[in-house]
């Protein structure tokens, strides 16, 4: 009762001239109607600046009422002016004329499509921009679990092992890049999304199917970390909330002669120990079932960005960037089976070196870069809760690479884009409590080598992209072999060669309305853990195929600034999938005798209502099948691929406050190959207000799984119910 009060409070107060009085507006292009971002927006003869957004939108507010001129400059439009009467709100709309200048012949160099405007690209991608969470109590699952297409797997709680699905591939067939480095290792399992810290994020590009920017058969991910800058700022953000968790962050930007940086530092804190119904371990009787609190869950966490640029003139730039992690986890089992004691350690560094050079060559531009990442986990179970039997193990991975990339434009219509990398990397475990680590020590190379060409169309009409990959990847471990006497038993080397390759295009049908299409053959190639196995039950396999995706989409796209309406069919087929078989010396052995098709469609939608309300939300279809030879799992239903799944956010900006809804569907599915352990679908609503207070500080509440819904996910770890967050964001 006290908290509606309080929003009740919060919205007289913004309709009242206690907040004073204030001007918001949107910018947009005279011709195309498509809005116009980083236009400079000022009131004329006073100290208020600020510029419009990715979607062209501008405010000002603690404003006297009275008469003010808005004036907007940008380098590529004429200078705008527009006068404005202002009692309590004002709103104004305003189109720029493109700005002709004259200039000397030279050489322009951008990056290849799909960095600066990504929708224009054939391939299906969905942008977060850090204005869209930046304020927000969540984290980078979170985050992408919003996305069209996208399906992550979470163990519960803040911090715990999250990965992600797209289009119903596994988590090993999607690729996530940092800033450019591929953070999938050779040693397999997926990425853990809750490693990458959301206050480092700048924005984050997520590829669907055939057309991705990437290596990935279900799609790829880039992360792009926050980009340095001249001017000076400085931010901190904390909030707490629920189950004791604290969050910290801080931000540190300048310029000063030719060089700019960026320091960014985290600290995150959760006993995570939220209650759940506890099922006994006997999920077909509800008599036992008992409510119970998630035990040795905690978790803490510190991070730390560093970057740095400096601009040697015009066209040569030198950028260093570095990022380290900490990070302590309890591990507390599946539901009934809580441990006590069993926890992770982890810490990684990733440092790159990069150097861009746009005048070596006429018309080209050369960049190339070195980096190192290291990883560093440590798990301790020394009562045997989680694993079999006691472990208190160490766990090393290290690459070493190189990466260099060549782009120019020929006749104006065809960019074409080349890149040639090599790494090195490193798998070193090691066992505290036995003479022998279970695990092989391994190493892989990788050389990979890209080719990709982007043709206009005659008559301006749309894009034609092409891409191809070509890699070799030479594996092996070191040691010595226990399954030397079973004539299953691996050899210490594999070596393959793979081929990929991907198509697209994109027709622009009308003024806003465009056609696009992919498709494309993408590999996988095996992780460690499946070539070589373990010194345990699992033999590894140097015969394995790589798996391989033959995938293609289709669909419409239409945008005109107020409106974005887009719908795509995809058809993904999967061939020599790697499964696990047993044999007959009581162990089991991978093989290639898996299939499997994925096909649906997705649609995505968002609509603004002036400035003050925004309604967005998705929509995925996916039946996703096996289509192995297996007899007893031909048909099933491929496991946490839930069939339909629904996101709606709603958001409304009333004066200072800005209030939002947000509501995410997700139907039943299975937990096994089998279909034997069903998963119940899930309905979680969400709703928070963030109040600018005029004071160069916002305050935001937070409401997460409203309805206290039970949930569970990946083998059953529950989620958290109802949870409350406060924070405070200051600049």
């Amino acid at each position: 009762m006290k908290t509606m009060r309080f929003l009740v409070f919060l919205i007289f107060c913004a309709n009242t001239s206690l907040w004073g009085a204030e001007i918001t507006g949107r910018v947009i292009d005279v011709e195309s109607r498509m809005p116009i971002a980083s236009v400079r927006v000022s009131i004329l003869n006073t100290d208020f600046v600020t510029q419009t957004d990715g979607d062209g939108h501008f405010a000002f507010a603690d404003l006297m009422p009275g008469s003010y001129t808005v004036v907007m400059t940008h380098v590529a439009y004429e200078v705008g002016r527009r006068t404005v009467q202002v009692v309590g709100a004002a709103e104004v709309f305003i189109a720029l004329s493109h700005r002709t200048l004259s200039l000397d012949e030279f050489s322009v160099i951008a990056d290849p499509i799909g960095a600066s405007d990504i929708h224009k690209n054939p391939a299906y991608a969905t942008v977060i921009t850090r204005e869209s969470f930046e304020g927000r109590e969540t984290s980078l699952p979170d985050v992408l679990a919003e996305a069209t297409g996208v399906h992550v797997k979470r163990l519960g709680g803040l911090g715990t092992f999250s990965t992600l699905s797209l289009r119903g591939s596994s988590a090993d067939q999607v690729e996530v890049y940092l800033d450019g480095i591929l953070l999938n290792t050779a040693f397999g399992g997926g990425v853990d999304l809750s490693n990458l810290p959301l206050a480092h994020v700048g924005q984050i590009e997520v590829y669907r199917g055939a057309g991705a920017s990437g290596n990935g058969l279900g799609g790829t991910v880039h992360v792009r970390t926050r980009r340095t800058q001249r001017r000076w700022f400085h931010g901190i953000r904390g909030s707490w909330g629920a189950f004791d968790t604290r969050l910290l962050s801080g931000v540190f930007a300048g310029g000063f002669g030719q060089s700019e940086f960026l320091v960014v530092a985290d600290y995150a804190h959760s006993d995570n120990d939220f209650g759940f119904l506890d099922d006994n371990g006997t999920e077909y009787n509800v008599d036992d079932d008992v409510w119970s609190r998630r035990q040795n869950n905690d978790h803490r966490s510190f991070n730390l960005l560093g970057k740095w640029r400096r601009a040697f003139g015009e066209d040569r730039i030198l950028s260093i960037h570095e990022s380290a992690y900490w990070k302590y986890q309890g591990m507390p089992g599946i539901s009934n089976n809580q441990s006590q004691n069993a926890h992770l350690d982890a810490f990684q560094t990733m440092t790159e070196v990069a150097y861009e050079d746009r005048v070596l060559l006429r018309g080209v531009n050369m960049r190339q870069s070195l980096y190192v990442t290291h990883v560093k986990e440590r798990f301790r179970d020394l009562d045997g809760e989680v694993g079999i039997g006691r472990q208190d193990n160490d766990y090393r991975t290290r690459t070493y690479g190189w990466q260099g990339r060549v782009q120019t434009v020929l006749f104006s219509r065809c960019d074409i884009a080349a890149a040639i990398g090599l790494h090195r990397e490193t798998y070193l475990p090691m066992a505290r409590l036995r003479s022998i680590s279970n695990l092989f020590d391994s190493q892989r190379w990788v050389f990979v080598a890209r080719k990709g060409l982007d043709i206009s169309l005659p008559g301006e009409i749309g894009i034609w992209s092409f891409g191809a990959e070509q890699r070799r990847i030479y594996s092996s471990f070191t040691g010595a072999n226990p399954f030397n006497f079973s004539p299953l038993a691996p050899d210490s080397a594999n070596t393959r060669d793979l081929t990929s390759l991907r198509s697209g295009v994109r027709l622009d049908l009308a003024s806003h309305l465009m056609f696009k299409a992919n498709a494309g053959r993408i590999f996988r190639v095996p992780s460690f853990f499946e070539l070589f196995g373990d010194r345990g039950g699992v033999v590894g396999n140097v015969n394995l195929r790589p798996e391989y995706g033959l995938t293609w989409d289709a669909g419409l796209r239409y945008a005109d600034g107020m409106t974005t309406l887009e719908g795509a069919f995809f058809d993904h087929r999967y061939e020599d999938l790697i499964q696990f078989v047993h044999t007959s010396q009581a162990t089991s052995r991978p093989v290639n005798i898996g299939k499997a098709r994925v096909y649906g469609f997705e649609v995505t939608v968002q609509r603004r209502f002036g400035s003050r309300v925004n309604l967005s939300g998705n929509y995925t279809y996916q039946r996703a099948r096996d289509v192995s030879d297996i007899p007893h799992l031909a048909g099933n239903i491929l496991p946490n691929r839930p069939p339909h799944a629904l996101f709606v956010r709603a958001t409304m900006r009333l004066g200072r406050c800005t209030a939002f809804y947000d509501y995410a569907f997700e139907d039943g599915n299975f937990l096994d190959q089998a279909n034997r352990r069903p998963l119940l679908s899930r309905h979680v609503h969400n709703a928070g207000v963030k109040v600018d207070t005029g004071l160069r500080f916002h305050i935001g509440l937070e409401v997460k799984n409203l309805t206290g819904a039970q949930i569970a996910d990946t083998w059953g770890y529950p989620l958290p119910g109802r949870a409350f967050f406060v924070s405070v964001n200051a600049d």
